[in-house]
């Protein structure tokens, strides 16, 4: 009950400052939450995080808390990936996006980010996966409860995507020293790609302001990257990892939420220390912009 109060009188309104949005955390989403389990214990994991955040003192109770509803719904709904319908698309996709925020929210080493397994993206291979969730369902998912965050989500899809980018200078000097270092013209054409799409999140960041940011003009980057780029950028081809670091500085437009809070330098320090000292001279620029050396 203390879970559930907290997210509804608070952690509700961490996830978009939008009021319209807030309304969808606020009604909508336990409304789906009571009828499909596995939503509500997502909830409440979020919320013990949350409260994790605001009170230090009582940090390892509510992580323990936190991990002990989110197993919980992991198991419930690992029984129903494989089944995914109409009735049941919007709670997975919902559960899917509630698990990215909650990969983002726990707590995080110092060296953990590049050297354990598949978890060192996880978070990025989630947000990925609301692709499949929503191909499974489109019409239902996008026309049902959620629909208002669907809708704005398209509204800053179409006007990120009208954005030039050609006054970019940084992204050229990145462009220049892939030109002058890979060889594989195919590869080349894959950076350029995640570059050029990356662009459009500054352009947005730029014309927008910190203050009207959103985490659709975001994280729209993770859903629209190539499954190429994003082979490369698993298999830690350095290259890859220096076009990420970009994208940090980008995250750390979203700050102002506690979730969010730190993993910008988090993955900058992450990548900084897995490349060696040739491709850290590549970093310069957007460790200028975290303010952040090693």
């Amino acid at each position: 009950m203390e879970l559930l109060h907290h997210y509804s009188t608070s952690t509700c309104y961490t996830v978009s400052r939008l009021p319209i949005l807030q309304t969808v955390w606020r009604i909508r989403v336990p409304k789906l939450g009571f009828s499909s389990p596995f939503v509500l214990h997502g909830i409440l994991s979020l919320s013990a995080l949350h409260l994790a955040y605001l009170k230090p003192e009582q940090h390892a109770q509510y992580v323990t808390q936190a991990e002990f509803h989110h197993n919980l719904a992991l198991q419930m709904v690992s029984a129903t990936l494989p089944l995914i319908d109409e009735e049941n698309a919007a709670a997975v996709y919902l559960f899917s996006t509630i698990t990215s925020i909650i990969s983002c929210a726990k707590p995080r080493q110092p060296n953990d980010f590049w050297v354990i397994g598949d978890r060192d993206i996880e978070w990025l291979t989630l947000f990925r996966g609301t692709r499949w969730i929503i191909a499974s369902a489109e019409d239902t998912i996008k026309s049902g409860a959620l629909s208002p965050i669907f809708k704005n989500g398209a509204r800053r899809s179409s006007a990120r995507n009208a954005r030039s980018t050609v006054r970019l200078t940084y992204l050229d000097d990145l462009r220049n020293l892939l030109t002058n270092h890979v060889a594989d013209v195919h590869r080349l054409e894959v950076y350029f790609g995640a570059i050029e799409d990356l662009g459009k999140s500054f352009a947005t960041v730029e014309e927008e302001g910190p203050r009207n940011c959103q985490t659709a003009d975001v994280f729209v980057w993770l859903l629209q990257m190539s499954d190429e780029y994003l082979q490369l950028l698993r298999q830690r081809k350095p290259e890859a990892l220096v076009i990420f670091s970009y994208f940090c500085v980008i995250t750390n437009e979203l700050e102002w939420m506690w979730w969010m809070q730190g993993l910008s330098i988090h993955l900058i320090r992450g990548i900084y220390y897995f490349l060696d000292e040739e491709y850290r001279c590549w970093l310069q620029w957007p460790m200028e912009q975290l303010g952040w050396a090693p």
